[in-house]
């Protein structure tokens, strides 16, 4: 069981105050931000009895708990409370903005969210219901290669805690309700104040975070994802037409692209990849052409939505090819050639995903022209969709991950 630190910070509070005046005799003051209307609160317990001398927590839902020690401060700003014998109290001079209250005892716990808003002219109430509290564990998830210790904070909630050097963190015992998991760590820098000098602040950098719902008694596990997002954008959606896309064939083959409409529970405007093979070279291919060079040493995959005519023979299937093309001009000493994938098409729509590993590799005699990833990435001048088996397919939303766009070097630079 790896060591859980419990802990109360200020870093998300600045310039923020509640005050509370009711039959605990609990009184402090506000900030400029608040208004003379007040919250009656009331807490219970599962059987509806009121839960009384419980504490109270309010924070606004936007909180992290941060620190390396243990702090007053938060009571000392009448941020902190405590229930009557009727299991009740009044939050006066509330901000305006969202805010999230929490009761805890021993073994009892319980929060609720609420808005406080500016037509709240007669105030308002809030209930919440304490019980046995729920339990979470997780993983923060870092990109391959790289880690670092972290802090993973219940946002809105005095709980945080420090992850062990595999990532790994966990919440004993957290009130019932659904709450954002953040990753973040603390940063230091220097800023020019309003005096011209220097000065270090400290600053939150959160790294990903995961909704979690906490429910009473129970266990249950997560996962924050801390890794960077992945560059993406699309190729072709087809809404445009299919204007960038040229028809190429063997001898006696022949094929055609155009615009149509996607069907079949699908929306918008797809493209309908129709060729007949010959009996020789069989092969029809619908092209995208670069401009030029295309480093693709960086790709995640490209994506993409597809479906079939009807099969009418039962021995056969529908397959299309996915090809990364090297066109080089005659006047290169290397040859030209392609590293790509065949992949059955269903009648239906589905989403297939080409990923530069599951590429073939070439044989001795490279078959089709097969160069392999490894000889071809680096210099991709056309991406292609070859009709191997000849029919009719429809294509649509070809989507790049890896890159924010394709930059061409023309060839010979």
């Amino acid at each position: 069981m790896m060591n859980r630190v419990w802990k109360i910070g200020l870093a998300a509070l600045s310039g923020f105050f509640v005050a509370c005046t009711g039959e605990n005799g609990i009184e402090g003051a506000g900030s400029s931000m608040e208004t003379e209307n007040s919250i009656a609160l009331s807490v219970q317990l599962a059987d509806g009895t009121p839960a009384a001398h419980v504490k109270v927590f309010v924070r606004p839902d936007s909180y992290l708990a941060s620190g390396d020690t243990l702090s007053d401060s938060l009571a000392t700003a009448n941020m902190n409370f405590e229930t009557n014998d009727s299991g009740s109290l009044v939050l006066s001079n509330l901000g305006y903005g969202s805010y999230i209250v929490e009761a805890r005892s021993d073994s009892l716990k319980g929060a609720s969210k609420f808005n406080y808003r500016s037509w709240h002219t007669d105030g308002g109430r809030v209930s919440l219901h304490v019980g046995p509290p729920g339990a979470v564990a997780g993983q923060v998830v870092f990109e391959e290669g790289t880690s670092e210790p972290v802090t993973v904070a219940v946002q809105g909630l005095d709980y945080s805690t420090e992850t062990d050097s595999d990532g790994n963190f966990e919440f004993e015992s957290l009130p019932a309700g659904n709450f954002e998991m953040v990753a973040f760590v603390q940063d230091d820098s220097t800023v020019i104040n309003e005096k011209g000098k220097r000065q270090r602040v400290n600053f939150i950098r959160k790294l990903g975070s995961v909704l979690a719902e906490v429910r009473s008694g129970q266990f249950r596990e997560v996962q924050i994802d801390a890794r960077p997002p992945i560059l993406s954008f699309v190729l072709d959606d087809f809404e445009a037409g299919v204007d960038n896309w040229k028809i190429d064939h063997s001898e006696y083959a022949s094929g055609k692209v155009e615009v149509a409409e996607a069907g079949l529970g699908r929306e918008g405007k797809v493209a309908h990849f129709t060729c007949t093979n010959d009996s020789l070279y069989q092969w029809v291919l619908m092209g995208y052409e670069l401009g030029g060079f295309v480093d693709m040493s960086g790709l995640d995959s490209i994506v993409f939505w597809a479906r079939a005519d009807a099969i009418t023979d039962t021995t056969k299937h529908k397959y299309i090819s996915f090809s990364f093309d090297m066109n080089l001009d005659s006047t290169s000493e290397e040859e030209s050639g392609k590293a790509w994938t065949h992949i059955d098409i269903d009648t239906v729509w589905n989403r297939y995903v080409v990923v530069p590993s599951k590429l073939q590799e070439p044989d001795s005699n490279k078959t089709g022209g097969n160069l392999g990833w490894d000889v071809v990435k680096r210099r991709i001048t056309d991406i292609s969709i070859f009709g191997g088996t000849g029919g009719e397919f429809w294509i649509d939303d070809i989507e790049v991950f890896g890159y924010s766009e394709f930059v061409a070097k023309k060839q010979g630079k």
